[in-house]
């Protein structure tokens, strides 16, 4: 194979064609193509991949005057026509692999195998380019670093250029700052103020620079107003700015007025002892005036668990320690168990000296942990039992993972991703699995619990029709107390649906024809058969008789009450009082 291979280029390069360093695959198109198309190039072939080419006449025309029976003669232009057209369709047939020559090994020229190739990957490009082209679009940076987003969308870009569509600066630039987060948004505003066209490099030094910024005000113990005001003691490098501009040192910029302007037109406000942020759980700042307030991921300073207190003040242990040898999870505290039944089958747990722990409760348990909820399921409740412990066998059933203990620490981790669920440290030759408490409820609460009415229900929906609300507490499977009888009427939907207040109650009563006539006209309405846009109607107060004319326009309404004026006057033979 390898003789064939040199053979192969040894011919190639006799002819003048450049063998290609990969064979044509799916996912080599571009630099494929470039590579082919330059030494076809230079081979001085290129023509011959275009569609319109025509070779030359296969036989030279007749001489005037000569014979007409004798033979044609074969036109050599036409042979060395062919001869190179088919060294350049086996120069394209040797430089694909096996699934691209099932597509083209019909082609008899290299123009219909140079076609049948850019056909081929065509609507492969397009493709590619819509689905990066909208990966672009909608990236964000999230919680990831200016330099892994930076890295993303480049990678993007190089694929829409691999794709045949290569982006310009601009459209990069509009690429990244819209999806760049709220902290961004003065990055956002001076190049988008700028006169003159950003380039790449230069936005992402703006933006590594302003990320450092963020990170500088919102990292250590203090905040960045803290050092700024208290003119650093003893730092390198103290962002005040004084007549000279930086100071450096320890002290050396001094203290600066209540409300200092730094280097980022920006107010820095003195650190105010002895004030906790309620957003951080740091001292020297208020909650308003926190970097970290418009952080979703900051859910606030670290709450006092009592589970903590108690087992520092009492010595009462609430970790869940792993064991090997245990068959069942067990703990002696009830009040772990979220869900629970009483255990009635008379069953004991025997320890390692022989006696016997009753069981009491059998029921679920969840182990939280900042990462990952551990599922604990049949833990039975003994309450003779001093520590809570984790039956390693039930562990990692109950959570489909598996558990790496290691010297001084231990892991549990999924088994299929092998991603870590949870980690803890070793204790005096334990493992034990800390439980962190619910951040929102650190302590227990009584809670009620009652059914709500149909109208509150329909109140908590925005106030929905009866069908929606209906379908909602069905598929939701909702508690609802159902009254068969009730029929609700909502004040607010009904005030809400009104155009105007209720009319006072009429206390007129007519005695005779034509006393009260009452008039309304309604339109415009769907063009009708007759082509009527409008129709005007005649109410009679003592009959409630009623007349109704259509209308082509609404300028014949006064035209349509006088002949209707004209016809009844005359049928009662009286006049209309009033209208």
């Amino acid at each position: 194979m390898a003789s064939s291979s040199s053979a192969q280029h040894t011919v190639l390069a006799s002819l003048g064609f450049l063998p290609v360093s990969e064979k044509l695959t799916r996912g080599n198109f571009p630099g494929w193509r470039a590579q082919v198309l330059s030494s076809i190039r230079g081979a001085e072939v290129y023509e011959f991949l275009s569609p319109t080419v025509e070779p030359p006449a296969k036989f030279l025309p007749k001489k005037e005057g000569g014979e007409k029976e004798a033979a044609p003669i074969l036109n050599k232009e036409y042979t060395t026509w062919v001869a190179k057209d088919q060294q350049v369709l086996s120069y394209l047939l040797v430089s694909v692999s096996k699934e691209i020559l099932q597509q083209i090994s019909t082609a008899t020229t290299a123009a219909e195998a140079w076609a049948g190739i850019e056909g081929f990957f065509a609507s492969q490009s397009r493709a590619k380019l819509i689905s990066t082209r909208m990966a672009l679009a909608t990236a964000s940076k999230g919680t990831s670093s200016i330099a892994d987003y930076y890295s993303k969308m480049k990678s993007l870009a190089d694929e829409m250029a691999s794709a045949g569509r290569r982006l310009e600066d601009d459209e990069m630039v509009s690429y990244i700052l819209t999806g760049l987060d709220d902290d961004y948004d003065s990055v956002v505003t001076s190049v988008a103020n700028r006169v003159e066209p950003i380039s790449l490099g230069e936005l992402y030094t703006q933006l590594i620079s302003h990320e450092q910024r963020l990170e500088m005000r919102s990292g250590g113990s203090q905040s960045s107003a803290n050092l700024a005001s208290r003119g650093g003691r003893g730092s390198n490098n103290n962002f005040n700015r004084g007549r000279g501009g930086f100071s450096r040192g320890g002290g050396g910029g001094g203290r600066n007025p209540e409300n200092a302007w730094n280097n980022n037109n920006t107010v820095r406000h003195p650190f105010q002892a002895g004030l906790i942020c309620q957003v951080c759980g740091k001292e020297g700042h208020p909650a308003y005036r926190c970097f970290k307030r418009f952080d979703a991921s900051v859910t606030g300073p670290p709450q006092k668990s009592a589970s903590a207190a108690m087992s520092s003040s009492y010595g009462v242990d609430t970790n869940w320690y792993m064991d090997s040898g245990a068959t069942d999870h067990i703990t002696g505290e009830l009040d772990k168990l979220s869900v629970r039944d009483r255990y009635h089958r008379g069953d004991h747990i025997h320890a390692a000296n022989g006696s016997g722990m009753e069981i009491s409760h059998v029921g679920h348990s969840v182990v939280q942990s900042p990462s990952h909820n551990i599922h604990l399921h049949n833990v039975l409740h003994v309450p003779a039992a001093s520590k809570n412990l984790v039956s390693v066998n039930r562990l990692t059933r109950d959570n489909n993972a598996f558990v790496e203990f290691h010297p001084d620490q231990f892991f549990i981790k999924e088994a299929v991703t092998k991603r870590t669920l949870l980690r803890g440290k070793a204790e005096g030759g334990l493992y034990p699995i800390k439980s962190i408490p619910h951040r929102s409820s650190p302590n227990k609460q009584a809670l009620g619990a009652a059914k709500p009415s149909a109208s509150i229900w329909h109140s908590r929906l925005g106030h929905a029709s009866t069908a929606i609300v209906n379908q909602i507490l069905s598929r939701h499977k909702l508690s609802c107390v159902q009254d068969v009888n009730f029929k609700h009427v909502c004040d607010s939907c009904q005030r809400g649906k009104s155009h105007q207040l209720p009319y006072p109650k009429s206390t007129s009563v007519s005695t005779s024809p034509l006393e009260l006539i009452f008039s309304d006209v309604w339109g415009p309405a769907p063009t009708s058969v007759g082509h009527f846009n409008y129709y005007v109607s005649f109410i009679d107060d003592y009959s409630k008789f009623t007349w109704i004319y259509l209308l082509h326009h609404k300028s014949k309404v006064f035209q349509c009450f006088r002949d209707f004026q004209n016809l009844v006057e005359r049928q009662f033979d009286k006049k209309i009082r009033a209208m």
